[in-house]
């Protein structure tokens, strides 16, 4: 009888601890949020820019040193191009970051208008630097671009040769779009370089730096 008046005290006593036992509350699941996935490369970037252009395989180094690396065939970083143009990715990123932070708003302060095509004499060319016959021109890897004017809506034309040196709007627009070049090439070539120049603006990722705006 002893023992069975024990074993009902100990059990008891058990009972009473579970209930007293603090309950252990699971946390709710937390929502993660998803990850922000950054692009997979030049070409996503140069997609979300809203560029037109095709990607083109790399092409090797040939035996006169030339070689391009991402390359695409771009009809348009953010502004159309008087004809489609062969280069590097980065550089047709480069120019993308241009048109939109340089070349437009310097239009619509001049010109109370927008670009509407950037008139070009190419970039990818496999040759020497100008004068350098020891040296890949930048060209030869597609890493540089020459613009010969712009073509504003309402038909107003502005050429790097004709209005350069002019006191007018258009003068006063090449010199401030060469200005601002300088911050997103490392190279810009000018009419004030060199009579190699006197006809387009030379602007390229190479590098070597120069600002000649």
């Amino acid at each position: 009888m002893h023992f069975i008046l024990r074993l009902l005290f100990v059990l008891g006593l058990g009972a009473l601890s579970v209930a007293c036992a603090p309950r252990v509350v699971t946390p709710p699941p937390v929502e993660v949020p998803p990850p922000v996935i950054a692009p997979q490369s030049c070409y996503d970037a140069l997609t979300q820019l809203g560029a037109k252009f095709e990607p083109r395989q790399s092409m090797p180094r040939n035996a006169q040193g030339c070689f391009i690396d991402e390359p695409v065939m771009l009809e348009q970083a953010t502004i159309p191009l008087s004809r489609p143009a062969l280069m590097t990715c980065p550089l047709a990123q480069a120019l993308a970051a241009f048109e939109r932070d340089v070349v437009q708003p310097a239009a619509r302060r001049h010109f109370n208008r927008p670009v509407a095509q950037i008139v070009h004499y190419g970039a990818y060319v496999c040759r020497a630097q100008t004068g350098r016959n020891d040296r890949l021109s930048e060209h030869g890897m597609g890493r540089a671009f020459d613009i010969g004017g712009f073509e504003l809506a309402g038909n107003i034309r502005i050429s790097v040769k004709d209005h350069w040196r002019e006191r007018g709007p258009r003068g006063a627009f090449l010199r401030e779009v060469a200005q601002g070049a300088c911050r997103h090439f490392n190279m810009v070539l000018t009419p004030k370089t060199d009579a190699a120049h006197h006809d387009h603006l030379h602007l390229d990722i190479g590098r070597w730096a120069r600002c000649d705006a």
